[in-house]
């Protein structure tokens, strides 16, 4: 099976992406962007990863005002104002993106450092709208997003495997937000399952070797389930468990085509 990965630049425009996701045997797209120790604002990401994890929903918030509130609280006044700016204007360069994918309102914006072990798991992202794409550009992470087709998981078994684990897994999320505890500690009485997400071998898979990454650095778009389409099937690598990076995530939905 060819790679199912298709590689495009922010340069082509966002109808160029969106015409990749809308072809069958394409389950993401991969923009590349230069690594961490490229990039002017590096400092400043390293110092919001030295800090405890931490999730922040921009809510409306322009880029620059929701990474200072942010900045402000954990590394002080007026710390790295300019690479502040400079990762802000890069994050909207990617809404403006984003929101090219569709005739929707502003896409949702949120940036995480803590790891969430819920995304271990083969998983697909659900809205309501009638169309929706989630962008994900993960700094300082060591291992890309996987992807596999629909077609190689074993819908019965999977589940199943969501019906016993999904609650489970979302306290579990929840857990390492707050306590910042490991996840071998909080998981060790769930030897099977733990082992599933350190491997990534899960039983619901068909064939191992249909699953592809993302190179780490490059920014990703893949399709959100929706009640008119499917999602992409996607999970971390347990490589990025003890370095989950900044993580920007960028949803535009829509209920237009």
């Amino acid at each position: 099976m060819m790679k199912p990965i298709a590689v495009t630049a922010l340069g082509s425009g966002a109808g160029a992406a969106r015409r990749l996701l809308e072809t069958p045997l394409v389950e993401a797209i991969e923009i590349p962007r230069p690594s961490l120790d490229e990039l002017p604002f590096r400092d400043f990401v390293r110092a919001l990863l030295r800090a405890p994890g931490f999730k922040l929903d921009f809510r409306g918030q322009t880029p620059d005002a929701a990474l200072a509130l942010v900045s402000n609280q954990i590394l002080g006044p007026g710390a790295f104002q300019q690479e502040r700016a400079a990762l802000a204007e890069a994050i909207a360069a990617l809404e403006v993106f984003a929101r090219g994918l569709g005739a929707g309102p502003p896409p949702q914006v949120a940036i995480r450092t803590y790891f969430a072990p819920g995304d271990l798991v083969w998983h697909v992202d659900r809205v309501s709208e009638r169309t929706a794409f989630r962008l994900l550009w993960p700094l300082g992470r060591p291992a890309g997003m996987k992807v596999t087709p629909a077609d190689n998981i074993d819908q019965r078994r999977y589940r199943g495997f969501m019906r016993r684990e999904f609650p489970l897994l979302c306290q579990l999320d929840t857990r390492v937000l707050h306590t910042g505890a490991a996840v071998e500690a909080l998981w060790a009485h769930r030897p099977a399952q733990l082992a599933a997400m350190t491997s990534g071998r899960f039983p619901f898979i068909v064939d191992p070797d249909k699953e592809w990454e993302i190179d780490p650095t490059a920014v990703s778009v893949h399709r959100v389930e929706t009640p008119a389409g499917p999602g992409t099937y996607h999970r971390s690598s347990w490589t990025n468990r003890a370095s989950p990076g900044l993580q920007i995530v960028i949803t535009a939905a829509s209920d237009e085509q």
